[in-house]
């Protein structure tokens, strides 16, 4: 495991990278003020992060989670059986999620807060159905919508290429200099901004949406190699 903590304002980020089967990212958003937690995509091992955050001096209060696969959901039952924790998700997600305890549904620019931390949401489906990315001050958890120069599949139930490619024009519009943080570590480096993402991520880069479809169709056929550093759109567009 690989832990960063990034200071702000309001509250730290605490990330654990390489946690579980499918070496997952783990979030922690830590209300200075309220002494307050919430968890993104919990899975795997929730007694030792319930253990993490009360060793800090914070109480797991919130479940946030980006989109319904079992990798980024399996501790959340087990955690807000265990702490009363508040679990929020996107509103297109629900009829994909596996959760017994009750669910608070977000959509599109709303507001989630803990003590004095605020995360805007942005839909962005395509990965799945209701997936969702957390905007905080000078942050964004984009689950498996984006990683570093690359992003998740379209190939499961709820998945969808050309919703994605919009998913991504969204994207765009987020802060050069905000980090990007994302569900798993799949690239050549942990720590990235949105600025050297729209530079360098095919995704991003590619403004057409039948480039973009053909580009996705490609790599879920085997054609189009993952990308995994930083290309320029000449590249990606002779990869199609």
């Amino acid at each position: 495991m690989k832990l960063q903590t990034f200071d702000e304002k309001t509250y730290s980020l605490d990330i654990m990278y390489h946690m579980g089967t499918y070496e997952n990212s783990i979030h922690f958003i830590f209300d200075h003020e309220s002494k307050s937690c919430a968890i993104i995509d919990p899975a795997w091992h929730a007694d030792f992060y319930i253990e993490y955050a009360n060793n800090k001096g914070y109480k797991i209060t919130d479940i946030w989670l980006t989109h319904w696969h079992g990798d980024h959901t399996n501790a959340t039952d087990e955690i807000a059986e265990k702490t009363g924790a508040k679990i929020t998700v996107g509103i297109n997600e629900l009829p994909y999620l596996d959760i017994e305890h009750d669910m608070i549904t977000v959509n599109d620019g709303d507001s989630v807060t803990l003590g004095n931390t605020t995360a805007r949401i942005i839909n962005t489906p395509g990965h799945t159905a209701g997936g969702i990315c957390y905007l905080l001050d000078g942050h964004i958890i984009a689950g498996d919508t984006l990683f570093v120069y690359g992003a998740g599949h379209c190939t499961m139930p709820g998945g969808n290429v050309r919703e994605f490619y919009h998913s991504m024009q969204k994207l765009k519009k987020v802060d050069d200099d905000t980090m990007l943080h994302c569900g798993h570590d799949y690239g050549c480096k942990i720590n990235t901004t949105m600025g050297e993402q729209k530079a360098g991520n095919a995704y991003l880069l590619l403004d057409n949406e039948e480039d973009f479809v053909r580009f996705v169709d490609g790599m879920s056929q085997g054609l189009v190699a993952y990308p995994t550093e930083a290309l320029s759109l000449k590249e990606v567009q002779a990869m199609l």
